[in-house]
């Protein structure tokens, strides 16, 4: 076995847990959500930002890792595919840095001053983004699997629709709404 192989593995590994942890937390936050259960739309929040520096930026950046690692014994880096795949790293990085953990702390500061009805819609709209964040990592996965080169234009078109199509369906009707505006689930 050689150190691609080695690496490949891990970075199979790590995606693995990144990406199906997230999207079960997800699942399982929106199940509560659309329960209107309170409570559990709360502590699925609550999971989600306990998580988010324990267990998903460490297997987050370990997958970049092992996955620059696997591009670099396997000559890939001048392949489209690896430099789609890091784009949509930094985007699900930076929607978890710039928007789901700050407003994961927005929420238990609303929490905790009693601001309940405005801590739900703003916890729905954060999983309105979660989905979006999702969206990309869907992208990043037929990426993977598919490797589309230049000339795969059919391909690369329908990932390019699927961000624009998830970005119109779960940001668009975010923006122009006041903070306390109940988002649809």
């Amino acid at each position: 076995m050689d150190f691609y192989t080695i690496f490949k593995l891990l970075h199979v590994l790590t995606a693995l847990a990144w990406v199906g942890g997230g999207m079960t937390l997800l699942a399982a936050s929106l199940m509560a959500s659309r329960a209107s259960d309170t409570a559990g739309l709360f502590a699925g929040l609550d999971i989600m930002n306990l998580l988010g520096k324990t267990w998903f930026i460490p297997t987050s950046f370990l997958t970049v890792i092992f996955g620059a690692m696997t591009a670099t014994f396997g000559g890939l880096w001048g392949e489209p595919w690896v430099m789609i795949g890091l784009l949509g790293f930094v985007s699900t990085f930076l929607t978890g840095l710039l928007l789901l953990e700050p407003t994961g702390r927005k929420i238990g500061a609303m929490i905790g001053a009693g601001r309940t009805e405005e801590a739900v819609a703003t916890g729905r709209r954060l999983l309105t983004i979660g989905k979006f964040d999702y969206t990309v990592m869907v992208v990043v996965i037929i990426d993977m699997v598919l490797k589309p080169g230049l000339a795969d234009v059919a391909i690369l078109a329908v990932m390019a629709a699927l961000v624009v199509c998830g970005a119109a369906l779960f940001l668009g009707p975010l923006f122009g709404r006041s903070p306390a505006a109940p988002a649809s689930a």
